[in-house]
């Protein structure tokens, strides 16, 4: 079986991170790493790069993968997570992971946070801030909210650009500059105090996914958070969060409620806060995580006893069972 490594790093778009925008994209390094690792399953491999050059291999007639390992991020769309998957269900490409409408909702923190309420699932309290709104209509509804607050944007990932604000003045001013940064919905949530959570799922069918509950190992106090300086210079490990089993189970039932009302296929990554008192806050979901040895699927693979090339080929294995493809 050949497998295609489709990726984006920033120099694709003729973007460095000196605007300091765009955090969410891989490294050339890391994908050659992965390369590497599902080369050593058995499988050929091939880099395909991003939408762009994927649609020219495509057009000339070139494209030659069983299976594609979708990692792209995109630009300037907020379905920019869903445009290679939506060019690879056009043209009846298998690939492994959630499909093109999943990624574009789950990009969108605002309505996955909707989903999720509406599912019953506690989230934190929060205001979508329009591009355009009036600052004093801004500085009104951030006042329904208790301080501190963390500012997002909508439709970015790895925790590029985000902010906490400790006074509603200071969250208005930081607001309308992220509005005209990214030009996108800025949501306002209240920081949940609690343990930084990651709940990795493997599987499509309930009653036999792999899963675990994972946290980071720095974290010394409730007002921690893993932001974009600890994930890019941090020395941290992640490691199992050992909870009591019906916490585990809350977690678990919670992720999997969103999994598949959401319509997630084969892998995804769950993030939460776990207060002091036991109340589970769902964060968001991330179809398309980053694979790696010492990565939160890693640790859960060990905690089934599995090694991180075995974890990796459990995903694939997944993918090709749900597409009823064999692995050749």
């Amino acid at each position: 079986m050949k497998i295609g490594i489709a990726y984006d790093t920033l120099d694709m778009y003729n973007l460095d991170n000196a605007n300091g925008l765009y955090y969410d994209f891989a490294e050339l390094t890391s994908i050659n790493v992965l390369q590497h690792e599902i080369e050593n399953l058995g499988y050929q491999t091939v880099l395909l790069k991003n939408t762009s050059s994927i649609m020219q291999t495509i057009k000339n007639g070139s494209f030659n993968c069983d299976l594609v390992y979708n990692t792209v991020e995109g630009l300037h769309s907020r379905n920019r997570e869903g445009l290679l998957p939506s060019l690879l269900e056009i043209n009846d490409i298998p690939y492994i992971g959630t499909d093109s409408f999943g990624l574009s909702l789950t990009l969108n923190k605002y309505m996955t946070k909707m989903i999720a309420e509406h599912l019953g699932i506690l989230t934190p309290a929060y205001y979508a801030v329009q591009p355009g709104q009036n600052p004093d209509l801004i500085l009104q509804q951030l006042k329904t909210l208790q301080l501190p607050l963390i500012l997002k944007p909508n439709n970015e990932g790895n925790s590029s650009g985000i902010r906490i604000c400790n006074s509603y003045d200071s969250a208005v001013e930081q607001t309308i500059h992220m509005l005209n940064k990214y030009n996108s919905i800025i949501l306002c949530e209240e920081f949940i105090f609690g343990q930084e959570i990651t709940v990795p799922i493997i599987g499509n069918d309930p009653e036999k996914i792999f899963f675990g509950v994972t946290t980071v190992d720095i974290q010394r106090n409730d007002s921690f958070w893993l932001d974009l300086n600890c994930k890019v210079f941090g020395d941290y490990h992640n490691v199992i969060f050992d909870i009591p089993y019906a916490i585990m189970q809350q977690f678990k039932n919670i992720s999997m409620k969103l999994f598949r009302t959401i319509g997630c296929s084969d892998f995804a990554r769950f993030d939460y806060r776990l207060a002091k008192n036991n109340k589970i806050y769902f964060i968001e979901i991330n179809p398309l995580p980053a694979l790696f040895r010492g990565g939160s699927f890693d640790i859960v693979g060990q905690q089934y006893g599995l090694s991180f090339d075995k974890t990796l080929n459990l995903i694939i294995k997944t993918a090709c069972e749900r597409l009823s493809i064999p692995r050749i």
